[in-house]
C-alpha cells in the first residue's frame, strides 16, 4: 500500500485526466487573458532577482528592536531559498507589485501546489495578476519539503507536512514557513494584516484548509481548488486516519470560503481498488461542516474533473479575496455574485 501511495500523485490519474502540471498551466492561461498581458501571466524567472541566502539565522527568532532581520532584509523577487524556519532551509517565490518599495501596507496571498507539481510551475496561476487594480498584492509560491509520510513501516514523500497535526500547529513545517514569511513581509514592505488570503490545489488546497484551521484567526478569506478539510470527521474514514488527524476547527474568525471542485470525476485512486480520494465529496461535506460554523460559502461543481478550471478563474479568486478582507460579514457577492458564477451556490 505505501508503494501505491508513493506512485500515485493526487494531481494525475491513470486514466489521463489532467494534471496539476497541466491544471496550473490552463489556469495561468486565463491568467495571461484575464490581465490582458501574457507575459506578466508566465512563470518564468526571466528579468526577477534570484537570492540563494546563505544566512543561517532562523527567523523565528525575531526580537522587537525595530531592525530588520538579515533574512527578511535578503528577500527579493524570483525564488529565495536557504531561508531557514526552525532549523529547516525553505524555498519559495516572490512576486511583488511594481511599486512594493514605495507603497504598503500590502496583502499577501499563500499559494499552495499540488502533489508533484512544483512552485515554478504552480506559480503562474496568480503571478500575473500581482499588479491588479482591485488588490495588488505579493505573492507567495512555496516549494514542498518532499515531507515524509510513515504508514505500514515503510516511509514516503507526500510534499506537504499537512497530515499529522497538533493543536495550533505546533511544531508544523507549512504553519512554521507561513509564519515567519508573514513576519518579514511586515518588517519589509508592511504587511496588511486586514487581506492575508491562502489558495492552492488538490494537497496544496488542503494545505490551505489545514492552515485555515490552525491560523484561521489570520486569514481573511480563502479559496481552494479540490480540497478538503481533514478536521471534517465526514471526510476522514478508517484508511485515511491511519496517517491524518487534525485538530477540531475551533476558528472564531468565520473567514468566507470559495470551495471549487470538479464533479463526480474529480477523484484520485491513491490505492488501486482499495482508496480513492473524492474531493467533490470533500468540497459537499465541507460546504455544510463550513455552513454550520458559521462560515459563509461560494461552492462552484466546475464538473471538469481533478484540475483547477477557467470556469473560477484566478481573477475571479484574486476579486473574492479583496471584496472579503477580515471580518468582513456581509458579503457583496450576496447581492451581487459574479455572472460568471451562475453555477455556483453562494451561502453568504
Amino acid at each position: 500500500m505505501a508503494l501505491a501511495l508513493a506512485a500515485a500523485p493526487l494531481g494525475c490519474s491513470d486514466d489521463g485526466s489532467v494534471t496539476d502540471d497541466e491544471a496550473s498551466d490552463t489556469a495561468a492561461e486565463d491568467t495571461e487573458e484575464s490581465t490582458g498581458d501574457g507575459e506578466d501571466g508566465e512563470s518564468s524567472d526571466t528579468g526577477e532577482a534570484t537570492t540563494e541566502s546563505t544566512d543561517t539565522t532562523d527567523s523565528s527568532d525575531t526580537t522587537d528592536t525595530g531592525e530588520t532581520d538579515p533574512q527578511c532584509a535578503a528577500l527579493a523577487p524570483g525564488l529565495n531559498s536557504g531561508f531557514m524556519v526552525d532549523g529547516l532551509a525553505r524555498e519559495f517565490y516572490l512576486d511583488l507589485p511594481a511599486d512594493v518599495e514605495a507603497g504598503g501596507p500590502w496583502p499577501v496571498v499563500f499559494s499552495w501546489h499540488g502533489l508533484g507539481d512544483t512552485a515554478a510551475n504552480f506559480r503562474g496561476l496568480f503571478s500575473g495578476l500581482v499588479d491588479n487594480p482591485a488588490m495588488p498584492f505579493i505573492l507567495v509560491t512555496p516549494e514542498d519539503t518532499d515531507f515524509p509520510i510513515s504508514a505500514f513501516g515503510a516511509s514516503f514523500p507526500m510534499d506537504w507536512d499537512t497530515f499529522m497535526i497538533e493543536p495550533n500547529g505546533a511544531g508544523n513545517r507549512e504553519v512554521a514557513l507561513f509564519d515567519a514569511v508573514l513576519e518579514c513581509v511586515d518588517q519589509r514592505w508592511g504587511l496588511d494584516a486586514s487581506h492575508v488570503h491562502s489558495t492552492g490545489f488538490s494537497l496544496g488546497s488542503i494545505t490551505t484548509d489545514m492552515i485555515s484551521t490552525v491560523r484561521g484567526e489570520q486569514l481573511a478569506s480563502v479559496a481552494t481548488y479540490s480540497g478538503g478539510y481533514w478536521s471534517n470527521p465526514s471526510n476522514v474514514d478508517a484508511l485515511l486516519g491511519i496517517v491524518a488527524n487534525w485538530p477540531p476547527h475551533a476558528v472564531q474568525n468565520k473567514y468566507p470560503q470559495l470551495l471549487v471542485h470538479g464533479g463526480a470525476t474529480d477523484t484520485i485512486e491513491l490505492v488501486p481498488g482499495v482508496y480513492t480520494m473524492d474531493f467533490s465529496a470533500f468540497a459537499v461535506n465541507d460546504q455544510s461542516f463550513l455552513i454550520d460554523k458559521g462560515h459563509p460559502v461560494v461552492t462552484c461543481d466546475h464538473g471538469a474533473g481533478h484540475t483547477a478550471p477557467v470556469s473560477v478563474s484566478p481573477t475571479t479568486v484574486i476579486e473574492f479575496f479583496a471584496l472579503h478582507p477580515l471580518g468582513t460579514t456581509d458579503s457583496p457577492w450576496a447581492a451581487s455574485p459574479p455572472a460568471e458564477l451562475d453555477f455556483c451556490a453562494f451561502d453568504l
